[in-house]
């Protein structure tokens, strides 16, 4: 894949990726737009980087493009995802050190409608991905039991990962063991 094109893709997802929906944009940028990768890699690639510490969004990137073209990739789209978010931020830094912000302003309603459009972005997704992932009753369970302690009872997320990522891992150790395509198919076995 040309460095370009990869650079440019992840260019254009910074420039749009505003309120938390970073993730939801490279899905659509990625896998609905281009089929760069499947459903079920993007979707395995996502909850890796959720379980590693750092930012997600910029993990994701760098993940994404170490697959799509090396180290060269993963630096390329670092900086497409990053640099546009970041020049923005020093800009809006400066401005509100500078004039202050003052509640019910403008600024205060924009960022309120921001932050609505990034949880729409991201619930849009999770439907999308839902049948993927919720593909099995132990995943269901999987992901109930992380909303019930996460979501309801409020545990540490450090807490939450290290009764849950053993319980998954348990639950698909068989799986594991059978080759895969990277599209989520199973590779026959030669002979």
């Amino acid at each position: 894949m040309p460095w370009f094109e990869l650079f440019l893709a992840f260019l254009q997802v910074g420039l749009v990726a505003f309120g938390g929906g970073g993730n939801a944009q490279l899905y659509q940028a990625l896998v609905l737009k281009r089929g760069w990768m499947g459903e079920r890699e993007f979707l395995e690639t996502t909850a890796l980087v959720r379980v590693l510490p750092g930012p997600i969004f910029a993990n994701t990137a760098a993940h994404l493009g170490m697959r799509l073209g090396g180290l060269m990739g993963a630096v390329l789209a670092l900086v497409g995802v990053l640099a546009p978010g970041s020049l923005l931020m020093l800009l809006l830094s400066f401005a509100y050190f500078r004039f202050g912000a003052v509640p019910g302003s403008l600024a205060e309603s924009a960022l309120d409608g921001v932050a609505a459009a990034a949880i729409g972005l991201i619930l849009a997704t999770m439907v999308r991905q839902a049948p993927v992932a919720l593909d099995s009753l132990k995943a269901v369970g999987l992901a109930a039991g992380v909303f019930v302690t996460y979501g309801l009872l409020h545990w540490p997320l450090l807490l939450v990962l290290l009764v849950h990522v053993p319980i998954g891992v348990s639950l698909y150790w068989g799986e594991a063991a059978r080759p895969w395509d990277g599209a989520g198919l199973e590779v026959p076995p030669r002979g």
